[in-house]
């Protein structure tokens, strides 16, 4: 609600690659998520996108973030007797340090005195005319 257009497609982006990955789980070759590395790809290149193409920092460093992810990706291949356990650890912490970012860039924005889309009015009724 404190953030401005960029803010709001990125939390909507994770929110759908989130409801997505639900489904694009369970598919999986050996010991590579297959469906949930396709969505991260496809994740990634969003935020890349959205670094360039936006006057945000933390765009810049959430495409970071996921670019570590991918490479948890492929840390099973590379390292056979790594744990499923730590794969997954490591994806949740660097899902936590994504949305933290996330967070970071609508505290900064609301620090900067940039008024929230959400206070923005859109739309007024029109009043009688007298």
């Amino acid at each position: 609600m404190k953030g401005g257009h960029p803010e709001r497609l990125g939390a909507l982006a994770v929110i759908v690659v989130f409801v997505v990955s639900m489904y694009t789980h369970q598919l999986r070759i050996g010991p590579l998520y297959v469906g949930d590395a396709v969505v991260d790809v496809l994740l990634t290149a969003f935020f890349v996108w959205m670094a360039l193409t936006r006057d945000r920092w933390w765009p810049l460093f959430i495409s970071a973030v996921m670019v570590l992810t991918l490479l948890v990706y492929a840390a099973p291949l590379l390292v056979p007797e790594i744990s499923a356990y730590a794969v997954v650890s490591a994806r949740v912490g660097l899902g936590i340090l994504m949305a933290l970012a996330l967070l970071a860039g609508v505290g900064e924005r609301w620090l900067m005195g940039e008024v929230p889309v959400f206070n923005r009015v859109i739309w007024r009724p029109r009043r009688p005319a007298s």
